[in-house]
C-alpha cells in the first residue's frame, strides 16, 4: 500500500514540475510539497522498562507533505509518514516486547498564524496547528527467540533457554541475550483483529522561512489511533503515538495571486490594453493621433479624415474639395496670389523689426566701426560710380552744390547737412522709433534702411 502511494507522489511531482514549467502562471495555484523525517515514540499499554521515557524506545519515521492555502487566513494539507513504533518491559513480572511497522496518511486543517490577522506575512517565523483526519495499517511483530531459541522469562526478570518449572533448570539452564531482531509475527489468540485503522492528528509547529519558495517546519504530532492492537495487547485504551519531525517545505508560487495586500488585485490589465482614451474606435496602443475631439470621423490609424490630402483635416477644412497639390492656409483655403503677397509684405514687416532690433542692440563701438565701414564702402561706389560716368557721358551734368538727393522724408535726418546719410545717422533714427521721438514708422525704417544701401 505505501509503495503505490509513494509511486503516486512521485509521477504527481513530476507532472507538477512539468507542468508548471510550462505554465508559469499556473504555479501560484499548485500546492507547496516537502519531506520531513523525525522519531516515532509509543504511547500505550506497555509501560517499558523502569527509568524509560517516551523516547526511550524511539524508531526512525519520515514522510511527506502537502499544503496549500485556502483563503488569507486557513489551509488544507495532507501527510504521509512510514515507520516503526515499538517497546519493551522486561522485570522479574513482565516481558513484553513489540515492533509495528506503520504507514499513516491524514489530512488536515491548518492555521498558519502567519496569515496578516496575528502574525504579519511577512514574519520570519511563524507557529502553525492542524487537526485532521488519517488512515493507518500496522503489523505488529515480537522478539521472541534468539538462533532459534525461545526465551523463557524466569521470576528474577532473566531469560534462558529452559522454563523456570523445569527439573534441574537452575544448574542446567543457559542464560539467553536478547537480539532485538522481532522475528515473530504477533497476533491475539482469541481474536483476529483488524491491523488498519482510523487516526485522528494534532500538530503544532514552528515554520521559519528560509526564501520566499523555502521554509522549514519543526512540529510535533500527536495521533490518536482508534485501535488498541498497535502493540498486539488489549489493556481497554486506544494506542497513542508520537511524531516528533524536522522537514523543508517548497512552494512553487512566486507570489499569492488572492493575497488580500496585492495593490494590483483589482487592475484588470486586459481593460488597459484595450483602452480608447478619445473615444474614436482606435485603441490608444494603435492610436497615432490621441485626443481627437469626440464625434470625428478617423482612418484605420486614429486620425482624422483628410479626402482632400490638402493637410488640414476634414472636421478643420473649410474648403474640402481642394486641388492636389495647391498651398492652403491653416482653414485649408486656396491662397490667393493676393493673399501670399499679404502674407509676404507683413513677413518682411516681421524681418524689418528684427533687424532693427538687432540693430538698436549695438554698442557705440560697434556702430562707430560699422560706419566706418560703410562710410569707406560708400565713397568707393561713388569714385567708381563718378570715372564710368565721365568715360560714358562726357557731358553729363552734375548736381548744383547743395542739391540733396535725399528724399524729403529723410532729409530731417541728415543732421550735418552733407547729403549723406550715414549709418549713425541711420542708427539714430532707428533709436528715435523706440523712443518716439521722430514720427517714423516701420515701413519708413524699411526704406531708410533701403536707401542707406542704395545712396
Amino acid at each position: 500500500m505505501k509503495n503505490i502511494l509513494f509511486t503516486l507522489l512521485f509521477v504527481t511531482s513530476l507532472n507538477i514540475l512539468s507542468y508548471g514549467q510550462s505554465d508559469k502562471k499556473a504555479l501560484n495555484y499548485l500546492p507547496s510539497i516537502g519531506g520531513h523525517i523525525g522519531t516515532i515514540s509509543y504511547l500505550g499499554d506497555i509501560k517499558g522498562d523502569k527509568g524509560s521515557n517516551m523516547y526511550t524506545h524511539w524508531r526512525l519515521g519520515y514522510g511527506f507533505y502537502l499544503e496549500k492555502k485556502i483563503g488569507s487566513i486557513f489551509g488544507v494539507s495532507a501527510n504521509g509518514i512510514i515507520g516503526k513504533a515499538a517497546k519493551s518491559q522486561l522485570d522479574n513480572n513482565v516481558f513484553i516486547n513489540f515492533e509495528s511497522q506503520l504507514f499513516n496518511v491524514d489530512v488536515n486543517l491548518l492555521l498558519d498564524f502567519d496569515n496578516g490577522v496575528v502574525i504579519n506575512e511577512s514574519s520570519l517565523f511563524s507557529p502553525f496547528i492542524s487537526v485532521g483526519f488519517g488512515y493507518m495499517t500496522f503489523t505488529p511483530k515480537g522478539d521472541l527467540s534468539t538462533n532459534g531459541i525461545t526465551y523463557n522469562h524466569w521470576s528474577d526478570g532473566t531469560l534462558r533457554d529452559l522454563p523456570e518449572s523445569t527439573p534441574g533448570a537452575d544448574s542446567t539452564s543457559n542464560l539467553l541475550v536478547r537480539d532485538y531482531d522481532y522475528e515473530t509475527t504477533l497476533k491475539d489468540s482469541l481474536k483476529n483483529y483488524s491491523k488498519s485503522t482510523f487516526t485522528i492528528p494534532l500538530r503544532v509547529g514552528l515554520k521559519f522561512k528560509l526564501s520566499r519558495n523555502i521554509a522549514v517546519r519543526v512540529s510535533g504530532a500527536y495521533i490518536l489511533t482508534m485501535s488498541d492492537y498497535i502493540d498486539n495487547y488489549a489493556d481497554g485504551g486506544n494506542d497513542r503515538l508520537f511524531y516528533t519531525s524536522f522537514g523543508i517545505q517548497y512552494d512553487f508560487a512566486k507570489g499569492d495571486p488572492k493575497k488580500k495586500d496585492d495593490k494590483y488585485k483589482d487592475f484588470d490589465f486586459t481593460e488597459l490594453d484595450n483602452s480608447d482614451s478619445d473615444k474614436d474606435g482606435v485603441i490608444d496602443t494603435k492610436d497615432h493621433c490621441q485626443n481627437t475631439p469626440e464625434g470625428v470621423k478617423v482612418d484605420v490609424k486614429g486620425c482624422p479624415l483628410d479626402d482632400d490630402n490638402d493637410g488640414v483635416p476634414d472636421y478643420k477644412d473649410k474648403e474640402l474639395t481642394t486641388p492636389k497639390g495647391t498651398m492652403v492656409n491653416a482653414d485649408g483655403v486656396t491662397l490667393t496670389d493676393e493673399m501670399i503677397a499679404a502674407r509676404n509684405e507683413e513677413k518682411d514687416s516681421i524681418q524689418t523689426e528684427h533687424r532693427v532690433f538687432k540693430a538698436s542692440d549695438l554698442t557705440p563701438e560697434e556702430i562707430m566701426e560699422i560706419q566706418k565701414e560703410y562710410e569707406a564702402s560708400q565713397k568707393n561706389k561713388k569714385i567708381a560710380t563718378q570715372s564710368t560716368s565721365k568715360e560714358n557721358n562726357s557731358e553729363q551734368k552734375t548736381d548744383s552744390p547743395g542739391q540733396s538727393k535725399i528724399p524729403e522724408m529723410f532729409q530731417s535726418l541728415d543732421v550735418d547737412g552733407d547729403g549723406y546719410i550715414s549709418a549713425k545717422e541711420v542708427t539714430n533714427a532707428i533709436d528715435g522709433f523706440f523712443e518716439g521721438t521722430n514720427s517714423l514708422s516701420a515701413k519708413n525704417l524699411n526704406e531708410l534702411i533701403d536707401f542707406y544701401f542704395d545712396q
